[in-house]
């Protein structure tokens, strides 16, 4: 699997959003919006380098400590830059703030799952059966 084109759609996805509520609403919430995103994607590059650093069943126990390790690290990151933005950002819309880090967190989850599916018509056994 590719991580970094879930990050790229994380941040092309929210991005498009706030131009959007820039074109629509005002400034503030398109910022917002573009800020949640931005810690969305941020964060779960973290968990992506941490959690793909290993491969292969020789690396098993590595690949979960790198899988606890990316975790943990991006909810800190996560909690870390939302407490950055509360304290520095002006002007910030709370619930703007939030629906795009989740809106970039479902772009996330949705991507991946094409992605595994995408993969899956390529295993042998998709093959077998298209040959039936």
């Amino acid at each position: 699997m590719r991580p970094y084109k879930v990050i790229l759609a994380q941040l092309i996805g929210p991005a498009l959003l706030a131009a959007t509520f820039l074109w629509t609403t005002n400034e503030a919430v398109a910022f917002s919006v573009l800020v949640g995103g931005l810690i969305s994607a941020l964060s779960n590059s973290y968990f992506a380098v941490q959690a793909f650093r290993y491969q292969g069943a020789d690396n098993a126990d590595k690949i979960v400590r790198s899988f606890l390790k990316g975790e943990i690290g991006k909810i800190l990151i996560a909690v870390l830059l939302f407490a950055l933005s509360f304290n520095f950002l002006e002007n910030l819309n709370v619930v703007a703030l939030f629906s795009g880090f989740l809106f970039a967190h479902l772009i996330g989850i949705s991507v991946t799952g094409w992605m595994i599916k995408g993969s899956a018509g390529n295993s042998p056994r998709a093959a077998s059966r298209r040959k039936q």
